[in-house]
C-alpha cells in the first residue's frame, strides 16, 4: 500500500542572508510574506541595530554572524565555519543568499552542508570598474558562488547578461523576475499624492529651491554613482542657467571616494544644496522638491531609485549602464545618456530645462511604469523560485 505524502504539511525552513546592516532595506516585507505563505523564515546578518528592528518588524529570528565587507582570509575562514554550524543547527530547505561576502562563505557552506536548494540573488559586479588581477580574482569569486548555487536570480537583465558573458553562468541557471529589481517598489510610501505639501513647501524655502529648477540625486555619495560627472556637468550648465539647482540627498563615503577635495567643491558650490542623509520614509517628501532626478552611475545592480523617482512622478536621467538600464524606459519616462560622460550629461540637464512640458509627461509616464515593479510582483516570482525546488 502506497504511504501517503505528509511532506506538504511541513514548513519549509528557509534562510535569507545579508552580509551588512543597510541591506535589510533590501528586503522590507518580504521575509513577513513567505511567513504568511507557510515558510519558516530566519535572517542570517551581523547583528546590528537596524538588523534587530527589521527582524522584529518582520517577525523573523536573527541567525547573527560576524562577518566582514572587505576580503579578511583569517576572520573569513572563521566565518565559514561559523556559517556551517548554523546550517547544521536549523537544517533549511532552502538558502537564499545576496551581497557578495554571505554569498561566497554561505553558498559554499550551504553546499558543504548539503542544503537542498541553493539561491543566490545576485545584486550586481563589484569587478565591473576594476581592471587586472583584481577583476580576474573577483570574477573568480563569481564563479565560485555561481558553481555552488542551482538557481541565480539576477536582479536586473543587463546583470544575467553580464554574468553570461563573463561566463559566470549559463543562461539555463540564471534568470530576471519581471522587469527587475530584488524586492520591488512600496508605492504607498512612493506616491505623489501622499507628500505632505506644507512639509514640501517649509523644505523648498529652508533650501532655497522657491522659483529654481531643481535637479536632484538620492544615494550614497561615492564615485561609481558617477558624482564626479554630475558635479563637473552641473558646474558647467550653471554658468549658463544660474536658475538650475543641484539637491543632493545622502552622504559621503569616503574609502569610495578618490578626489576627496570633490566634496569641499559641492559643499561650495553656490548652486548645490547637500541636504545630507534622510530617512527613507523621507525620502519621497526630498523626491517633490525635485523637478528633474539624475543618477549618472557607472554600475548597478538595479536602479531601485530611479523607480522610486518615477513613482513619485519624477522625470529621470541616467546612464546605459549595467542596472541603470533597466530601471528606466528611455524615451518614455527619461533618457540614458553614456556612462562617465560630462558632456552629453550637460547637454541633457540643458533639454530637460528647455522642454519643461516633455519632462512633466515623462513624470507623469514614470507613474505608470512604476507599477510594473511593485513588491507584490517580485515575492510571487521568488515564490516561484522556491516552489521549483520541491
Amino acid at each position: 500500500m502506497q504511504m501517503p505524502n505528509l511532506n506538504h504539511k511541513m514548513k519549509k525552513k528557509l534562510i535569507v542572508g545579508i552580509t551588512a546592516e543597510p541591506s535589510v532595506d533590501l528586503l522590507n516585507g518580504q521575509l513577513d510574506y513567505f511567513i504568511k505563505k507557510g515558510y519558516e523564515v530566519y535572517l542570517m546578518a551581523p547583528e546590528a541595530p537596524r538588523v534587530t528592528k527589521f527582524c522584529a518588524e518582520e517577525n523573523v529570528p536573527l541567525l547573527a554572524i560576524k562577518i566582514e565587507r572587505d576580503i579578511s582570509p583569517w576572520k573569513d575562514l572563521k566565518t565559514l565555519f561559523q556559517v556551517i554550524k548554523v546550517f547544521r543547527k536549523v537544517r533549511p530547505d532552502i538558502v537564499n543568499l545576496g551581497t557578495p561576502k554571505v554569498s561566497l562563505l554561505g553558498m559554499m557552506a550551504a553546499k558543504i552542508t548539503g542544503v537542498p536548494f541553493r539561491i543566490y540573488t545576485c545584486r550586481g559586479f563589484r569587478f565591473e570598474h576594476e581592471n587586472g588581477k583584481k577583476r580576474s580574482f573577483l570574477i573568480s569569486l563569481e564563479k565560485i558562488i555561481a558553481k555552488c548555487s542551482h538557481k541565480i536570480i539576477c536582479i536586473s537583465n543587463s546583470v544575467k547578461k553580464l554574468g553570461m558573458d563573463e561566463g559566470i553562468f549559463k543562461d539555463e541557471k540564471a534568470f530576471t523576475i519581471a522587469k527587475g529589481s530584488s524586492n520591488g517598489i512600496n508605492l504607498s510610501l512612493f506616491d505623489p499624492l501622499a507628500t505632505d505639501k506644507v512639509k514640501a513647501e517649509e523644505a523648498r524655502k529652508e533650501y532655497n529651491l522657491e522659483g529654481c529648477f531643481v535637479f536632484g540625486y538620492v544615494g550614497r555619495i561615492v564615485e561609481r554613482k558617477g558624482i564626479k560627472e554630475l558635479y563637473h556637468a552641473f558646474d558647467a550648465y550653471y554658468k549658463e542657467n544660474n536658475k538650475a539647482r543641484l539637491l543632493m540627498i545622502g552622504r559621503p563615503f569616503w574609502d569610495q571616494i578618490r578626489d576627496t577635495q570633490l566634496i569641499e567643491k559641492f559643499n561650495h558650490h553656490p548652486g548645490i544644496v547637500m541636504a545630507g542623509m534622510k530617512p527613507q520614509t523621507d525620502v519621497p517628501l526630498y523626491l517633490s522638491l525635485m523637478d528633474v532626478f539624475v543618477l549618472p552611475a557607472w554600475w548597478e545592480g538595479f536602479g531601485n531609485v530611479l523607480i522610486q523617482a518615477a513613482a513619485m512622478g519624477i522625470p529621470v536621467i541616467s546612464t546605459k549602464a549595467t542596472g541603470c538600464m533597466d530601471a528606466v524606459s528611455d524615451g518614455f519616462n527619461g533618457r540614458l545618456i553614456s556612462p562617465y560622460s560630462e558632456a552629453e550629461l550637460v547637454d541633457m540637464l540643458r533639454y530637460f530645462y528647455e522642454h519643461q512640458e516633455e519632462a512633466k509627461q515623462m513624470g507623469r509616464n514614470g507613474i505608470e511604469w512604476a507599477k510594473n515593479f511593485r513588491p507584490e510582483i517580485i515575492w510571487k516570482g521568488i515564490e516561484d523560485v522556491y516552489s521549483s525546488g520541491k
